[in-house]
């Protein structure tokens, strides 16, 4: 009943108030706050004496960081603790830089970590104007980054695919973006995948192009920076391709026939044609499993994923089985095996869980994959459980399920239109290649997020 008394009194004018305005004689006391512990954005309640009912005279701090102000009453002030307030301390000031009454509460509150989505980089005007640009995180700007991927020896470096332009690096030590390739350079017209032959030295990228004798995979070797080409197969259509992890053959899909290819670079003298996944017309994107034991082709243009097992007699893969989503029926429905809706899925990651390492399970990974027309982040567990991991927050702020938010995963974030998917295992941190809202999005706990501590606007 306090708390909801202290809400209403300060959410509104109150008539009656006028005994209890900021007295610059008086001093201004804290008895307590409530609750004692919470994560970003827990609403706190500040007790006392004195703290008048103007707001532009009230300050709060906690952990040295200004907390957001929403009401009060004299008695009791209603805030918003903000992002990282590890240290705790909580200090009310009163009245103008020429007389001001600070106090500080006894007791500390307890900041608690959570994991958040945040931003990473991607420069965006107030008005939404973007520019592909280099530079540092503050100025770097994209357009549509749609694949991302880490070099494997060098967890600082992630990649990220702009298939109509180019293949940008994003260097996270450095905190600036660069870009590798353009498209017209090295026989790359529309990079559509980045994968890593076994060993790490050579980088594969999946190529679009409409010719039948024009190049659909290419290599880019490490000894030469990334900066030169070598064909390896030709085709027209790739829509993503993908390395084998132990015995580095390479896969890639094909529009016509939705069709899946083979090539090994060491003993084939060409490409071999495996299995039609349907029809013709599908795009597919190919994702290999740590071990090797299988992939997921992710049917982006008909809404569901389905499971090919390797042959490791054979070296190849096999005709793939239904495993989540229905083909054709798009949505966003969490549930198991084909009961599950997606709408368009795009990149997704395998990654280690180490609840079942502990449960002595087979197959110990989790896959993380971007819906992208449902703005959200999906979690697929090896027996094709599907549930909601991230996006389609702030239910209350409007009518849409996408939109550019940051914060709890699933009360808060929005994302528009994610499509690529990296993860860090060391710092256990997602990327997200935000399409629409051209950025580079996080998934971290707090302290692994880099960011200024301020809040953007709507974020409440």
């Amino acid at each position: 009943m306090i708390i909801l008394f202290c809400i209403v009194c300060s959410c509104k004018d109150d008539d009656n108030a006028g005994n209890k305005n900021y007295d610059p004689s008086q001093p201004v006391k804290i008895t307590e706050f409530t609750p004692k512990n919470g994560a970003a954005r827990t609403r706190l309640f500040i007790y006392g004496e004195n703290f008048g009912t103007d707001l532009s005279l009230i300050n709060v701090t906690i952990g040295g960081l200004k907390a957001k102000v929403i009401g009060s009453n004299g008695e009791c002030i209603y805030c918003v603790v903000p992002s990282r307030a590890y240290e705790g301390t909580v200090k009310v000031s009163i009245g103008t830089e020429s007389n001001i009454s600070e106090v500080e509460a006894i007791e500390k509150f307890k900041y608690e970590s959570k994991t958040v989505v945040s931003t990473l980089c991607g420069y965006v005007s107030e008005t939404g104007e973007y520019k592909v640009t280099d530079g540092p995180f503050e100025t770097a700007g994209f357009n549509v980054v749609s694949w991302l991927s880490f070099d494997p020896k060098n967890s600082k470096h992630l990649y990220g695919v702009e298939e109509y332009s180019s293949i940008r690096l994003i260097d996270l030590e450095k905190r600036e973006v660069s870009t590798t390739v353009t498209t017209g350079q090295m026989n790359i017209s529309r990079p559509r995948t980045i994968s890593w032959f076994p060993g790490s030295d050579n980088m594969l990228v999946g190529n679009d192009q409409g010719s039948e004798d024009g190049i659909s995979n290419v290599v880019l070797p490490r000894s030469e920076n990334f900066l030169r080409a070598e064909v390896v197969t030709r085709s027209r259509s790739c829509n993503g391709s993908a390395v084998h992890p132990v015995n580095g053959e390479v896969y890639f899909s094909q529009w016509e026939g939705g069709s899946i290819w083979r090539f090994d670079p060491i003993v084939d003298k060409d490409k071999k044609e495996l299995f039609k996944v349907w029809a013709n017309g599908y795009e597919i994107g190919i994702v290999f499993h740590p071990t090797g034991n299988y992939a997921y082709l992710i049917i982006h243009n008909n809404h569901c994923i389905v499971k090919s097992n390797y042959n490791w007699a054979e070296k190849r893969l096999d005709i793939p089985q239904p495993f989540v989503g229905n083909y054709g029926s798009n949505g966003w429905v969490d549930g198991v095996g084909t009961a599950a809706r997606f709408d368009t899925p795009w990149q997704g990651v395998f990654v280690k869980n180490e609840k079942y390492e502990k449960q002595g399970k087979s197959d110990i990974y989790d896959f993380y994959v971007c819906d992208r027309h449902t703005g959200s982040i999906r979690k697929i567990t090896p027996e094709g459980m599907v549930t909601t991991f991230a996006g389609r927050g702030s239910e209350g702020l409007d009518s849409k399920h996408y939109g550019y938010i940051d914060g709890d995963l699933r009360k808060e974030a929005r994302f528009d239109q994610p499509c690529g998917l990296a993860y860090d295992e060391e710092t256990k941190t997602f990327y997200i290649g935000d399409v629409q809202n051209r950025r580079i999005r996080m998934i971290a706990v707090e302290e692994d997020v880099q960011s200024d501590g301020s809040e953007k606007e709507g974020e409440e």
